[in-house]
């Protein structure tokens, strides 16, 4: 619209958020708690177990979900810009911590923490990278609400079929690749044999799904695993230097383009749920997705032909020409953080329950509904364990996590990567050209630091 109608309607929203703030305000104290969160198991999850709380204290809970395709970052990020008090807490990606701490939108909890919630409890890993803010700093932002990484689903039905053992064996006697058995890949290289034996020897079935979107942060989650397990990274995270630009970034990115062969024909353009439905179709082997989308694959009601079927896995390593080995995955979950633009007296409605949820006995039963606890007595419970299966993982998965930025500028840096990395595997640009750019790019932003949240 032109400029002038734009302030005007700009203005009129303004003043129509001033009066409904002030109502809300008032309509909200002693009664409704609004979390902000993405639409998805996860958050109805919670809104599940918030009916125990609102029993227990009379406050009504009410989890606003937005979908993970863009509206969950816009309303977010629209909260910060505008400084609003539409949500009490703000259940935030792992990545945002930097850009809600230094844009003052995030209540600092360093003194609060300690006094009110078990840290010796939580998972040290989980309190680094969902609550500590800059890292090292022993200065706390949010409590550790979603764990969470990604895994690997496989058919495990197909894995151990005979008839499939025997072909995968001559498939690599035909090519000439050392035997191994056809099982939980133990390496990347073992990964995308088997792959490319589902996608090209058994008739209507795909060799792999993993998340390729240019949404969000999507294809970036999946390509980052092979980055940092090929030697390579983003940069020094504590130095605020861009250090991408290396053979092994290209080198994986190389990789990644040769494994997505064996993926469908859409698999170069898949979201977290496309991922999900893939897998429920029963035409695909093996998937790539974050934990807390697996729910719907062990459910009898959502997945009744394979719920049964399955069998899951960490990401597999690599091992480099002079025989270095590395794993790593790429940390999921969230932090749940005081939005810092509300009342005092809201402030510490959220707090409170923020204790509440926190507690032991409510991180087991958060765990038991589907969640994802960082209680590390939670995660070794034999309940939990048993829960579903692929919950033993979690302990090595919190061994293997790591993550993008969480500079004020990871808006900046993400969206060039994931520009980049779509253009190398959608063929419209070279790895070795899409590597450069992103090393150019991250450097000038990081350069700038121009987050304007």
């Amino acid at each position: 619209m032109p400029g002038a109608n734009r302030l005007i309607a700009w203005g009129s929203v303004f003043i129509l958020l001033v009066f409904s703030g002030c109502n809300r305000e008032a309509g909200r104290n002693g009664s409704a708690l609004y979390i902000l969160w993405a639409d998805w198991e996860p958050a109805r999850t919670l809104q599940a177990l918030a009916e125990e709380y609102t029993r227990e204290t009379g406050v009504e809970v009410k989890v606003v979900r937005k979908s993970w395709d863009g509206a969950f970052t816009e309303a977010a990020f629209t909260e910060f810009r505008n400084r609003d008090d539409n949500y009490d807490i703000i259940i935030g990606d792992s990545q945002w911590l930097g850009l809600g701490v230094v844009g003052g939108h995030y209540l600092e909890l360093t003194d609060w923490m300690p006094a009110h919630i078990p840290m010796e409890d939580i998972v040290p890993q989980a309190l680094l990278w969902y609550s500590e803010w800059p890292q090292g700093s022993r200065r706390y932002f949010a409590i550790p609400c979603q764990a969470d990484a990604m895994g690997w689903v496989y058919r495990r039905d197909l894995f151990e079929s005979e008839t499939h053992r025997r072909a995968f064996a001559g498939f690599l006697e035909q090519r000439g690749i050392p035997d191994f058995p056809l099982g939980v890949p133990q390496t990347w290289e073992q990964l995308e044999w088997i792959a490319a034996y589902f996608q090209d020897k058994v008739p209507g079935m795909h060799g792999i799904a993993m998340p390729t979107s240019r949404k969000y942060d999507m294809i970036t989650m999946s390509y980052e695993q092979l980055l940092w397990a090929f030697g390579g990274d983003f940069g020094d995270y504590r130095r605020n230097r861009a250090t991408f630009q290396s053979p092994e970034a290209v080198e994986a990115l190389q990789f990644f383009n040769d494994l997505l062969k064996s993926s469908s024909p859409g698999g170069r353009n898949l979201g977290f749920g496309d991922v999900t439905a893939q897998m429920l179709s029963g035409r695909v082997a093996m998937a790539c997705n974050f934990f807390a989308f697996f729910p719907a694959l062990v459910n009898p009601a959502t997945n009744p032909d394979y719920y049964d079927k399955l069998g899951f896995f960490n990401a597999p390593a690599h091992v480099d020409r002079n025989g270095v080995k590395r794993r790593a995955t790429s940390l999921g979950g969230q932090g749940m953080s005081v939005n810092a633009h509300i009342s005092p007296a809201r402030q510490a409605r959220a707090k409170a329950f923020m204790q509440w949820f926190s507690s032991r006995d409510i991180q087991q039963k958060w765990a038991l509904k589907g969640g994802i606890s960082a209680n590390q007595e939670v995660l070794q419970s034999p309940d939990f364990l048993t829960a579903l299966p692929y919950n033993s993982l979690f302990e090595e998965a919190f061994g293997l996590m790591k993550d993008f930025w969480s500079t004020p500028e990871f808006g900046a840096l993400l969206e060039v990567t994931q520009r980049e990395i779509c253009a190398a595997i959608q063929r419209d640009k070279a790895p070795l050209d899409a590597v450069k750019a992103i090393q150019t790019e991250h450097e000038r932003i990081l350069h700038e630091r121009r987050w304007k949240l």
